[in-house]
C-alpha cells in the first residue's frame, strides 16, 4: 500500500504550486472557511488529472508550499478527497481541527469506503458529503458525518423542505453551494441553512507561491532599507539614486501635474527638501512594490491602510515610534504580493527585530497595532486586545481617515 508521503514524492513536481480558494460564509455572510481545490499553472481547474493526483497535490500545496495559517488563518479548511484516501492512506497529516474532509459524489458508499469514514469520524475527522442530491446510497454515510453540502442548482429547495428539516434533525451542519443569486441564499438561509458558499459571494481566488529571483530579493533589500528607522535622509536619497529606472519614476512623478510643485525639481536631493522625506520614502516604497507585482494594486491598497491605521494608532496610544508602525503596515502585504510566506520575505528585510517579529508573528507594539488594523479590515476588532485601550468610536474614526488618505494617495499615483 502506498503512503502519502510516496505520492507526493512521485507524483508532485517542483512548480509553480497554485491552490484556488473559494470561501464558504456563515449566516452573517462572515467567512467561516475555505475550500481548497488544485489548480495546474497551464491547464486551470484539474480535469482530466487522476483523482489522487489531484489531491495529493491539493494537500502538499495548502501544507508544505502555502502554509495552512497563510491560506485561510485560524479558519477552517475543506477539502476533496478521492476514493482511496479513505480506503487506503492512514493516518491522514492533517489537523483534525482545522480540517473538513469532503466526500465525493462520484465515490460509491461501498463497504470499504464505509468502514474508511467511520475510523476517520470515530478518530476525530470531520467528514462533509459533497454534493448532496438526497438520494438513499449516502443514508448510510449520515452517522458518520458532521456537515452535508447540497448543490442548491441542482434542486428545488422549497420541494426539498422536509427532507432539509430532517437533515438538521440529525444535528448535521448544512451547507448550500453553488449559490448564485441574493434569491436563493434566502430561501436556502429560511429553511435552515447554516453555511453559504457561491458566485454571489465569491469566484474561487488562485493563489499562487514560488521562490524569490534574485531581483526580486535586492529590491525587498532596497524596501527594507528605505523604510529603516535608522535609515538617514543622505542614504535615502543615495539609495533612490542607485537605481536609474526608480529614480526617473520618482522624478517623472513628482514633476507631475497630481503633485503641483511651482518649479522644475530636477534631482532626488531637492525632491526631498520640496515634497519631505516621508513622502519621497513612501512613493519610492509604492513604485518597488507595484514593480513586483503590476497586477497587486489592490493588495497594496490594502497595505496603504493598515500603514495608516498603524501610524494613527502609534500616535494615538504613544507606543513605538510611528514611522516604523507604518513600514510595518505597509510591508505587511509583501507575501501576498509575491505570493511567498513572509518567514521567507523578511530573510532578506534588513529590519530591527522588533519590525521583523511584528510582520512574522505579530509580535510586539507594532505587531498588536497591525493585528488591530487586519481585526478592522474583518469587522472582529472585539478580539484584538489593543482595541480596548481606545473608544470604538475613535477607532471607527481613524479607520476612516486611513480610507480616505489611502483614496489621496491612490489618485496621487493614478
Amino acid at each position: 500500500m502506498q503512503n502519502t508521503h510516496q505520492i507526493f514524492a512521485e507524483e508532485c513536481p517542483p512548480e509553480i504550486i497554485q491552490v484556488g480558494r473559494q470561501p464558504i460564509l456563515d449566516r452573517d455572510k462572515k467567512v467561516y472557511g475555505y475550500e481548497l481545490l488544485y489548480r495546474h499553472k497551464d491547464l486551470g481547474p484539474a480535469e482530466g488529472h487522476e483523482g489522487n493526483l489531484t489531491t495529493a497535490h491539493t494537500i502538499l500545496s495548502s501544507f508544505v508550499e502555502f502554509g495552512l495559517r497563510r491560506l485561510a488563518g485560524n479558519r477552517r479548511v475543506f477539502i476533496n478527497l478521492t476514493r482511496s484516501f479513505f480506503t487506503d492512506i492512514t493516518p491522514l497529516p492533517l489537523d483534525k481541527k482545522r480540517i473538513v474532509l469532503e466526500v465525493l459524489e462520484d465515490i460509491k458508499p461501498d463497504q470499504e469506503v464505509i468502514t474508511g469514514i467511520r475510523a476517520l469520524h470515530a478518530s476525530g475527522y470531520s467528514v462533509a458529503l459533497d454534493d448532496y442530491a438526497f438520494s438513499p446510497q449516502w443514508d448510510v454515510l449520515l452517522p458518520y458525518c458532521t456537515m452535508v453540502k447540497v448543490d442548491v442548482l441542482a434542486i428545488d429547495l422549497e420541494s426539498f423542505q422536509a427532507r432539509i428539516a430532517r437533515l438538521k434533525e440529525r444535528g448535521l451542519t448544512l451547507i448550500a453551494e453553488k449559490v448564485e443569486n441574493h434569491q436563493t441564499y434566502q430561501i436556502a438561509k429560511r429553511l435552515g441553512f447554516d453555511l453559504f458558499q457561491g458566485f454571489f459571494f465569491a469566484k474561487p481566488e488562485v493563489l499562487s507561491t514560488k521562490r524569490l529571483q534574485s531581483n526580486e530579493i535586492l529590491l525587498i533589500r532596497l524596501l527594507g532599507r528605505l523604510n529603516d528607522p535608522n535609515c538617514t535622509l543622505a542614504e535615502v536619497v543615495d539609495l533612490v539614486r542607485q537605481d536609474p529606472k526608480l529614480s526617473f519614476k520618482l522624478l517623472r512623478f513628482i514633476n507631475s501635474a497630481a503633485i503641483g510643485l511651482q518649479r522644475q525639481i530636477n534631482s532626488i536631493r531637492e525632491a526631498v527638501v520640496y515634497v519631505g522625506l516621508h513622502r519621497l520614502r513612501l512613493w519610492a516604497t509604492l513604485f518597488i512594490m507595484a514593480g513586483l507585482n503590476p497586477a497587486a494594486r489592490e493588495v497594496i491598497s490594502t497595505g496603504l491602510v493598515r500603514a495608516q491605521l498603524c501610524h494613527l494608532v502609534t500616535e494615538e496610544l504613544q507606543s513605538g515610534e510611528p514611522e516604523s508602525s507604518y513600514s510595518v503596515g505597509l510591508l505587511s502585504v509583501l507575501d501576498a504580493i509575491l505570493n511567498v510566506p513572509m518567514k521567507e520575505v523578511v530573510k532578506d528585510l534588513p529590519f530591527p527585530a522588533e519590525m521583523i517579529d511584528a510582520l512574522v508573528y505579530r509580535n510586539g507594539t507594532y505587531g498588536a497595532n497591525l493585528k488591530l488594523a487586519m481585526a478592522m479590515e474583518q469587522g472582529h476588532v472585539s478580539d484584538v486586545p489593543i482595541a480596548n485601550l481606545l473608544p470604538l468610536s475613535k477607532l471607527k474614526v481613524m479607520y476612516l481617515e486611513a480610507l480616505l488618505k489611502t483614496e489621496e494617495i491612490r489618485k496621487q499615483l493614478s
